[in-house]
């Protein structure tokens, strides 16, 4: 998904109908792309396309950070509850087991 894509689909989302804060919203966007794919593990190749479900947890993060700004308090912390559930799929589990000496 590109970028005009994720701010068409995150202004659905977030039911934005005007484009006086498309600005702020990419800005926005491009934040819950980093926090979203950071917490994923998962790298995006040069060219390559989003999968969709991590594309929709992009858009709901920015959509959280959207609905949350010009508060008195700084950025949500954390994903979304969304976000957070789509993330855990691709986060992988590590099983250590105790070493016998």
């Amino acid at each position: 998904m590109s970028n005009p894509d994720l701010l068409s689909a995150t202004k659905a989302l977030a039911r934005i109908d005007l484009s006086d804060e498309d600005a702020t919203l990419e800005l926005m966007i491009a934040a819950a792309q980093a926090d979203v794919l950071a917490a994923a593990g998962y790298t995006l190749a040069e060219g390559a396309s989003l999968p969709s479900d991590l594309a929709y947890a992009i858009c709901d993060q920015a959509a959280m950070l959207f609905d949350a700004r010009g508060g008195t308090e700084d950025r949500p912390m954390g994903l979304s509850l969304a976000a957070s559930r789509i993330v855990s799929r691709y986060r992988g589990v590590r099983v250590c087991l105790p070493t016998s000496e």
